[in-house]
């Protein structure tokens, strides 16, 4: 997981951060794009849906750049 800034780039919708979601089993990629970046948790929860009811399995352990800004509110959600 990592968020991005999109300093240089346009996007519809005025959209200034991304969120990037990797599956490490699978290596399948989830992008989604944000206004704000407190948008992330929210992101996460519909990521988390997704994947758990496409793959009738739970998210376990979460991985990012130990950014650490939203490491605890990922954690209790995977518990």
């Amino acid at each position: 997981m990592d968020i991005g800034d999109l300093k240089f780039v346009q996007t519809r919708g005025v959209k200034k951060y991304c969120i990037i979601f990797i599956d490490d089993c699978t290596r399948y990629c989830y992008t989604y794009f944000l206004k704000r970046k407190d948008e992330a948790l929210e992101m996460f929860k519909h990521y988390k849906n997704e994947v758990e009811n496409q793959l009738n399995k739970k998210i376990k352990v979460i991985k990012s750049d130990k950014g650490r800004e939203y490491e605890t509110l990922f954690g209790e959600l995977c518990f």
